[in-house]
């Protein structure tokens, strides 16, 4: 009998750290739903005269989508100014090279954008300069904006009738100079197109036309310029989407650094142990 007591004793002992280690192993599989810092501890025995310690940590299940390696690193208003400057910067600054992708083309897209309209406009500015040199006996092609809407205005620049550009200043002249013809005469003189800049339209039609194709250009210039407002909105965005990107990082870091398990066992030669318990959210 004391032999069969004593093989008792020994399996006994023996079963005591397996029936713990198992416990551990159980508790480290199966997900937590406790307070944010549980302490659990059970069958707290004498002081242990032989230890055994285990420790096993489980991360939570937000580490399934890890956060950048240099999260903690990244300086949210140095990303802020270097989307300000160039969008995607930022967030390739910032470890997301998908999202900084996208902002490298929307950016791409807008410049190449205003050089599609800029040289449509340039195209069709020298196409209705040559109709009017053709057309209407314009012999420059370096005049001011201004020039070559009164071209596209008024018949020919000298002569009597309301399709006539003299006559049109003319009209202005004596309401500037209403008592005082040879005032008149000198400021019709000072803005009267002369020499190669004055224009005779050959034809209603080819007027017309000229006009089209000017209209066409000042549109082509027009949407050129609405790049610079969508290359401001798109370095907002991009500002913005930094900051955004700061702050999901942050959190999924904080995720994981508070997302951890750990599981202490501690057991001595005659059968006592302890098992410690402890996850923090």
């Amino acid at each position: 009998m004391p032999s069969g007591s004593s093989s008792r004793d020994v399996s006994t002992r023996t079963a005591i750290p397996l029936a713990l280690a198992l416990a551990a192993l159980f508790l480290a599989a199966t997900p937590v739903l406790a307070q944010s810092d549980l302490d659990f501890q059970r069958a707290d025995f004498a002081t242990p005269a032989l230890s055994t310690l285990a420790a096993l940590d489980q991360p939570d299940a937000a580490e399934a989508q890890p956060a950048p390696a240099h999260t903690k690193s990244v300086n949210p208003r140095k990303a802020l100014m270097l989307s300000l400057l160039l969008p995607g910067v930022g967030e390739l600054y910032s470890g997301h090279k998908g999202r900084a992708t996208g902002f490298f083309i929307s950016e791409g897209a807008i410049w190449a954008n205003f050089v599609a309209w800029e040289i449509s406009g340039h195209l069709r500015r020298d196409n209705y300069i040559e109709q009017a040199q053709l057309n209407a006996g314009v012999g420059t092609n370096s005049e001011s904006d201004d020039y070559w809407r009164l071209v596209g205005t008024y018949t020919r620049s000298s002569g009597s009738g309301p399709d006539s550009y003299e006559d049109a200043l003319r009209r202005d002249a004596r309401n500037e100079f209403p008592t005082d013809p040879a005032a008149q005469d000198a400021w019709v003189a000072e803005r009267l197109p002369t020499g190669n800049r004055a224009w005779n339209w050959s034809s209603p039609a080819l007027q017309g036309s000229y006009r089209d194709t000017r209209q066409n250009s000042t549109r082509a210039f027009s949407r050129a310029k609405f790049s610079f407002a969508l290359a401001i909105l798109n370095r907002i965005a991009s500002a913005i989407d930094t900051q955004m990107l700061h702050r999901g990082d942050a959190k999924a870091q904080s995720s994981i650094d508070r997302g951890e398990l750990r599981i202490l066992t501690d057991m001595t030669a005659d059968g006592g142990g302890r098992l410690l318990l402890r996850q923090t959210f």
